[in-house]
């Protein structure tokens, strides 16, 4: 039986309606931000209805007068071609507009163009100090992805305690990909002492949200009985709801468990895994 890696992050691409921010310092404060944030709404109810054409007539003037909402979304449009000719060099210049501003997604969106090289050039150090931006104001991607710059070494010198500080916190938060990733740490010891139980109990934690790599490592678990107690068909339960969303190791691996288990028991099996809902397990 065999495990798999992961990758660093992913953008956040969806475009936001956002909360209005009204801060009230007097009449013409109040009234300038009611009309801005009534601005914002036409080009919102635009874009839900699929005129791209007009949500970008309302809010690229936003944008320009530094509305970081729009500019959130501006990037958003010309990242995926929405209303505009696909462009991710506009899509980064907005996105570093809103980041600017203190924005943690747009700060996200800008550090993993800087580590996948779209619409910039390729630049670790720049992403890192993106990432670490957003970060800071609590955004569970970038630190997660900050934590795999540190344990790949990228743009930082390679720091494994780091990896786990960052990593750990994305986890704590529930964000299953650094679940899944702090069940290796546990299982490697990189950055902290290696633990079989901590290790399946992060795999776990993983695989109750769906997360499909996770169900793969915790039927592996369940079937050797290492850092859990064995249970067999628990493990062939996990490798079979992994095999069916099409992980290529789980189908391999739920093959060569089938084979060694009873008619009764892979029918038990299959029926826990069909009955399997999110947060179970």
């Amino acid at each position: 039986m065999h495990e798999q890696g992961t990758k660093i992050g992913f953008r956040a691409r969806t475009i936001r309606k956002f909360a209005a921010a009204i801060v009230v310092t007097g009449g013409f404060a109040l009234a300038a931000s009611m009309a801005q944030s009534a601005d914002f709404d036409t080009g919102w109810q635009a874009y839900q209805k699929g005129d791209f054409a007009g949500a970008l007539e309302v809010w690229r003037p936003m944008a320009e007068g530094g509305d970081v909402r729009a500019q959130f979304n501006l990037g958003v449009m010309y990242d995926e071609g929405r209303g505009v000719a696909r462009d991710q060099a506009k899509a980064v210049d907005w996105w570093s507009k809103a980041g600017g501003q203190g924005d943690a997604q747009a700060q996200h969106n800008v550090g993993l163009s800087y580590i996948s090289g779209t619409g910039v050039a390729q630049d670790y150090g720049k992403a890192v100090s993106w990432l670490e931006k957003a970060a800071a104001q609590g955004l569970i991607r970038s630190q997660y992805s900050l934590g795999k710059m540190y344990s790949s070494g990228l743009g930082v010198a390679q720091d494994d305690a780091k990896a786990f500080e960052w990593i750990k916190m994305a986890a704590d938060a529930g964000f299953a990909k650094a679940q899944y990733n702090l069940g290796k740490i546990y299982r490697d010891g990189r950055g902290v002492e290696a633990d079989d139980s901590t290790s399946a109990s992060w795999f776990l934690a993983a695989a109750k949200q769906g997360y499909a790599k996770a169900q793969n490592h915790i039927g592996i678990r369940f079937a050797k009985g290492r850092g859990v107690e064995q249970d067999e068909v628990r493990g062939l339960m996990w490798l079979t709801i992994a095999a069916e969303k099409g992980h290529a190791a789980a189908v391999e691996n739920r093959k060569a468990l089938s084979a060694k288990l009873s008619a009764d028991q892979r029918a038990e099996a299959e029926r826990l895994a069909k009955e399997w809902k999110p947060g179970e397990g």
